[in-house]
């Protein structure tokens, strides 16, 4: 496809676009001088494309514009143009981001929850430019039939952005890309090269948890034909497998720490006057018996990557777009089966906090804690509730399988039998000698 246009100035501009497989477009544009006396070219852009929100209940979280200058990949999203003082507190607007002092743009990107679109130069350009832009906001009719729809709609716009520069007579300058617009697939986002699969944004730390679980998936997907559904149940049951041993010892360890309690309470009563010593008693005695205060908390934080993983996954995972599971008819987005005077009922967050319940009830106090701090983790299961009820189904359903695999690893703990008396393991210390 070809497209010409002549400038009052001297000036013509061509645009060829030759329409490729999986999502890619190679564009030329020249500027060509026409006249017979050299022309100055101002600065100029290519805009590249625009984002918008996937449907009208898309509040932006997911919007934003992506670039790589050949070292890293740098991201900006509605936050930067919020400017939110302390990130909630309202600041001034920002309307325009130019990426200062980067001379080699490699690619640039803008994106929404599922989709990118990536331009890829022939030629580093020299600048990216991006804006934020207002659109339509929904009808009084159209909110009161939904509640949930977004206000106030907006979306990115980036651009290549070049200096001025002169054209000689007959001459002309010719920008080539390589444009893809399409789904985030990895592999397909992998094999376009200039490292453009960093667009998936797997960067962070918790980034490496979320492509190698979105690699996993798609692998057992496709290899054992699951559907992603009962895919995400077969990972949260190979990660609970890879843990068992871990966990299984630190439930083993809590149950130790709370049969040796007397004689830790003996011990903190004979030193009370003297907490340095009491303190190196306690641990004297912990390291005999072989447990670990900190033995209960280190499952659950190995753990956090993999759930932060998870969750970074779900945001982009287009796979999960449209895949139903029982009820759920899109894993990548609550599970809404009806509302409420406008309030969504989602029942797998609700399965997820009650099975979070359950496993709180059965888990032994940690010894040593606060009776004021174990009332509050009793609560922590309704604060997980309040906080993952809008969340994608797929996330839901990983920490509800999760809470169930961790129940059925309790009982069979208790069953395979529990830690010896306190009598056995440990004699108790010596009474302090009285004064005379």
């Amino acid at each position: 496809m070809r497209a010409e246009r002549e400038l009052t100035n001297g000036l013509r501009i061509v645009k060829e676009f030759r329409f490729a497989t999986n999502h890619l477009v190679k564009a030329a544009i020249r500027i060509e001088n026409r006249a017979a006396e050299p022309l100055v070219l101002p600065a100029h852009e290519l805009v590249i494309g625009s984002a918008t929100p996937i449907n009208p209940r898309d509040s932006g979280q997911f919007l934003g514009v992506q670039w790589y200058d050949g070292a890293r990949a740098e991201f900006q999203n509605q936050a930067w143009f919020a400017n939110r003082t302390l990130g909630c507190l309202p600041g001034t607007p920002r309307t325009e981001f130019q990426s200062a002092g980067v001379s080699n743009v490699v690619w640039a990107a803008v994106h929404n929850q599922f989709f990118s679109l990536i331009a890829a130069p022939a030629y580093n350009a020299p600048q990216l430019v991006a804006r934020e832009f207002e659109l339509p906001p929904p009808t009084r009719e159209e909110r009161e039939a939904d509640s949930r729809l977004n206000a106030k709609p907006f979306g990115f716009e980036a651009a290549l952005s070049y200096p001025p520069q002169v054209l000689p007579p007959g001459q002309g300058l010719e920008h080539t890309l390589d444009l893809f617009a399409g789904p985030k697939e990895y592999n397909t986002l992998a094999k376009l090269g200039k490292n453009q699969d960093l667009a998936m944004n797997f960067t962070t730390f918790f980034g490496w948890f979320a492509k190698a679980l979105l690699l996993s998936m798609n692998g057992l997907h496709h290899g054992l034909k699951l559907s992603y559904g009962l895919t995400i149940i077969a990972i949260t049951v190979i990660i609970k497998l890879l843990f068992w041993p871990l966990t299984q010892a630190s439930t083993r360890s809590m149950k130790r720490m709370q049969a040796l309690q007397p004689q830790m309470k003996a011990l903190q009563e004979k030193y009370k006057e003297d907490p340095k010593k009491m303190n190196l008693k306690l641990m004297e005695f912990m390291k005999e018996n072989k447990v670990n205060p900190m033995g209960g908390c280190l499952p659950m934080l190995l753990q956090v990557p993999v759930f932060i993983g998870f969750y970074q996954m779900l945001q982009s995972a287009i796979e999960l777009r449209g895949a139903s599971f029982l009820w759920a008819h899109d894993l990548s987005q609550p599970d809404t089966v009806v509302e409420v005077l406008g309030f969504p009922i989602n029942p797998l967050p609700l399965i997820m906090g009650a099975t979070q319940f359950w496993q709180a009830r059965l888990t032994p106090p940690s010894p040593g804690v606060d009776p004021m701090q174990q009332k509050m983790m009793q609560y922590m299961p309704l604060i997980f509730l309040f906080i993952l009820y809008n969340f994608p189904a797929g996330l839901a359903l990983y920490w509800t399988v999760q809470n169930l695999l961790t129940i059925l690893q309790m009982h069979l703990t208790k069953a395979a039998g529990g830690p010896q008396s306190p009598a056995a393991l440990a004699k108790p210390p010596a009474p302090a000698a009285k004064k005379r």
